[in-house]
């Protein structure tokens, strides 16, 4: 009778060791597969990034998601496309810029640029303008995301620049497709001016000075050469800022 009991005894205890075994078994091989599958997703995602100090891997962001920089980089380039131009550039830069607004904020921005005469006022006075970019602030936290850009634009007259123009505007982002129109997946919507009045920098107003006294003192030299009288000459202050400021 106690060798039967015993005998019960052993093989539930040998049961026992051999389920734990089992549970074991089972959790160590689900641990060693989920971190498998870690190691090969993680190793799918990652990029080697280059710098002069040499390389470094990184994991690559998911496609579906956008992170500041990128939302900054498409602003950036939006503004100096849209309002940067002269005009040999005038379409092209319009053509890469339009894909990157909603449909009635590029129309509303391509008429005011029509109503200002632009383009011929380009040709009229061989100007250009070029923007820059003070600053950008971005809201991510919530869709749609939002955000202001701060700018200002130089513009030239033949050789010379005119005193920079502030033009600051607010905006919201919005998801969609990528595309190769649109390679940033964000489209800017509500986009309207707001106002913005930085102070002249001192660098500015010194290099303007210097500039319209290099521009008085060709003039005395070329009417002395020409045995005139001289004169002021053309001036590019008679110009209006409508003139050849696009867009506003």
């Amino acid at each position: 009778m106690n060798n039967v009991r015993d005998l019960n005894t052993s093989f539930k205890t040998m049961r026992t060791i051999a389920l734990a075994c089992i549970i074991g078994f089972v959790v160590l091989a689900v641990s060693a597969g989920y971190g498998f599958y870690k190691v090969t997703q993680d190793a799918g995602r990652r990029v080697y990034v280059v710098t002069n100090s040499g390389s470094a891997a990184a994991l690559a962001v998911q496609e579906n998601t956008h992170t500041p920089f990128e939302a900054r980089n498409m602003i950036k380039g939006f503004m100096r496309t849209m309002f940067g131009h002269d005009q040999y550039t005038f379409k092209q830069n319009l053509d890469a810029a339009l894909p990157l607004i909603e449909g009635a904020g590029g129309r509303r921005i391509f008429e005011n640029f029509n109503r200002g005469q632009v383009l011929q006022n380009y040709q009229r006075y061989s100007a250009r303008s070029v923007l820059d970019v003070d600053s950008i602030y971005l809201d991510m936290s919530a869709r749609p995301y939002s955000g202001r850009v701060y700018t200002k634009q130089r513009i030239f007259i033949g050789d010379q620049q005119r005193q920079s123009l502030p033009m600051a505007a607010r905006f919201n982002l919005i998801e969609t497709d990528r595309s190769d129109e649109n390679p940033y997946g964000l489209l800017i919507t509500n986009f309207d001016y707001i106002a913005y009045n930085p102070p002249v920098s001192r660098e500015e107003k010194e290099f303007l000075k210097q500039q319209e006294a290099d521009r008085q003192r060709r003039l005395r030299d070329a009417a002395a050469g020409a045995g005139v009288a001289p004169s002021q000459g053309y001036s590019n202050e008679a110009l209006p800022d409508e003139a050849v400021q696009p867009g506003r």
